[in-house]
């Protein structure tokens, strides 16, 4: 194509497929964060709610297709119809998916639309949750003496009468990992097809639920014990099964559950300086600005706290539109830095109104938050 060609492809109508990442807001790519702030529509599902940025610019057009309570999620054919339609009006559309578009994604069905439809689109790989969830519980999914080779899989194949899966050649590959996505309904199946086959039932086995967010858990067992070990976790989906020499690694390498804010998952304001010390003491931070904008709205839905940090009287009056939603609990606990902060929210009945003080550090305010013991539920 011409230079003009190329300079129009990359212009209104292009539709960038991008990928959220596993989860965890911080995981959301750079490129990925620029494309979503320069666009003028994001398509998003509900597991990739959570990377949308606080701070996307208002006027930006935002389109749920993701199941939600009480709410079917949009069929897949209706989302290319969107996709298209919207880059047919000339905008520039980001199309954001849960983990990389092209892992488990349908990632490569909505580009096949645009092709079809004569249509410009990019690719935005994102951090799958394949390799970070098994990473946040201290699992590798290779290591150079004990797993030299990874295996990607759904699940729910192991329910089909047909399957690619070929459990016998996994089952006889002892230094492989195996990893699965959604695969909590189907685990029972799953390890009866492996065991089958001839899989060592001593094999070390983990689920993973909601890896690298805030409430993630882990189940360590074996393989035969395994489905047993979740149902008395109670773990639920999201999850991830992972299976292979590598999982023994977990109770050395848990890096996690070492730092002291471990659990918690924490809004403030931008232009603080205490984000980093809490990130690094291992909470989940959700920074947002003022005034909220609708995507800050989304992502507080979309993430259950269990700390609001506030420093002035207008960011009690600004969050106090979002109290009691989705997001916040009658548990969550307001740590308010200075008096006015502290009065206004007392002023509008907050509970849990934790503490108080003019001026604070980053690593003052993490002893604070961590001699309260709390995690998402």
């Amino acid at each position: 194509p011409a230079i003009g060609d190329r300079i129009e492809a990359v212009g209104p109508g292009m539709v960038s497929l991008v990928g959220a990442g596993p989860g965890n807001p911080g995981l959301l790519t750079l490129l990925g964060y620029r494309r979503l702030m320069a666009a003028d529509a994001v398509v998003y599902d509900r597991l990739a709610a959570s990377a949308l940025p606080c701070d996307l610019p208002r006027e930006i057009e935002l389109h749920s297709v993701g199941k939600s309570a009480g709410r079917h999620p949009v069929p897949q054919e209706e989302i290319s119809a969107m996709l298209i339609r919207l880059s047919r009006q000339g905008k520039r559309v980001v199309r954001l998916k849960g983990g990389d578009p092209f892992v488990f994604g349908r990632g490569s069905e909505e580009a096949e639309a645009l092709v079809v439809a004569g249509l410009p689109f990019e690719v935005v790989p994102g951090v799958t949750s394949g390799i970070a969830g098994p990473a946040w519980a201290g699992i590798p999914v290779t290591h150079r003496r004990e797993a030299v080779r990874v295996t990607f899989l759904t699940a729910h194949e192991c329910e089909k009468d047909s399957t690619q899966i070929r459990w016998d050649l996994l089952a006889q590959d002892p230094s492989s990992t195996v990893v699965a996505y959604m695969g909590m309904k189907a685990l029972p199946g799953m390890v009866k097809k492996l065991l089958g086959a001839g899989m060592d039932p001593e094999t070390p086995a983990a689920v993973v639920e909601r890896g690298t967010t805030s409430a993630q858990r882990s189940v360590i067992s074996t393989l035969s014990d395994l489905p047993e070990a979740v149902r008395q976790e109670a773990l639920d989906p999201p999850a991830l099964i992972v299976i292979g020499p590598t999982v023994r690694h977990s109770n050395s390498l848990n890096w996690v559950v070492r730092r002291p804010l471990a659990g918690r998952r924490i809004l403030l304001m931008r232009g603080t300086s205490w984000e980093e010390a809490l990130e690094y003491a291992g909470a989940e931070v959700v920074e947002s600005s003022l005034p909220l904008t609708p995507a800050a709205r989304v992502v507080l839905e979309a993430l259950p706290l269990t700390d609001v940090v506030v420093a002035s009287r207008e960011e009690v009056e600004a969050l106090d539109l979002v109290r009691g939603g989705v997001g916040w609990g009658p548990d969550v606990r307001a740590w308010c830095v200075g008096p006015e902060s502290r009065k206004r929210a007392l002023e509008f009945g907050w509970n849990r109104v934790e503490w108080a003080e003019i001026e604070v550090a980053g690593h003052e305010l993490v002893e604070h938050l961590a001699a309260e013991s709390v995690r998402v539920d």
